[in-house]
């Protein structure tokens, strides 16, 4: 069934909705990749955004269902590597809210639980969207059944990205500009020392 859910940072000054949530219209993934772990160490939030293996849990979903009614001012994103996903969070507590591809365009969005209020593989997690279709990069070499579950959790993706972008046509909101479809603040870039320091970091 179908959920709405209340979107919060940490202190309150944003606030927003990410409306009709479920595990059939969303995709729940763990990513242990280098620049999820150096993202929570740059937020100071690795104790609630990593597990022991250095995973983030991240829920793949239309951005079209998350809306920023509160706030918007204390949005801000930063990229990882110069040609890596932008990563959304607010300035104001450094609660993370999702990831992005560079432009709009293509509606896609790796929402953090986080800014819902769930931490990790909770059990309202997994009652949202499902237990992990699988999981990206980790730590050890995947076995091949592990490989198998994330080739399907791949398809299924490239697959729903092709349904929201048929049926919504380009996406922009909540953090593009409609017209020139860039983000709607200048994503902060690391300088190449503090990429070195933050993979020091990484498990």
């Amino acid at each position: 069934m179908a959920k709405d859910a209340p979107i919060s940072c940490a202190c309150g000054n944003v606030k927003g909705m990410a409306r009709n949530l479920s595990a059939s219209n969303s995709n729940h993934v763990v990513c242990s990749c280098k620049g999820c772990q150096s993202y929570a160490h740059y937020l100071g939030r690795t104790d609630d955004m990593l597990d022991a293996e250095g995973g983030s849990n991240i829920v793949q979903i239309n951005p079209a269902i998350f809306e920023i009614t509160e706030g918007i001012g204390h949005v801000a994103c930063m990229s990882v590597t110069p040609k890596g996903p932008l990563r959304w969070y607010t300035s104001c507590c450094k609660t993370p809210l999702g990831n992005s591809f560079r432009e709009g365009g293509m509606p896609f969005l790796g929402m953090l639980p986080i800014c819902l209020g769930h931490k990790g593989t909770s059990d309202e997690v997994v009652r949202l969207f499902g237990p992990p279709r699988g999981h990206v990069n980790p730590p050890t070499p995947n076995p091949m059944g592990a490989r198998v579950k994330n080739f399907f959790m791949l398809l299924r993706l490239f697959i729903m990205l092709m349904w929201w972008r048929v049926r919504g046509g380009k996406s922009w909101k909540p953090f593009f500009d409609k017209d020139t479809m860039r983000p709607i603040v200048k994503p902060i870039k690391l300088s190449e020392e503090e990429q070195v320091a933050l993979e020091a970091k990484v498990i």
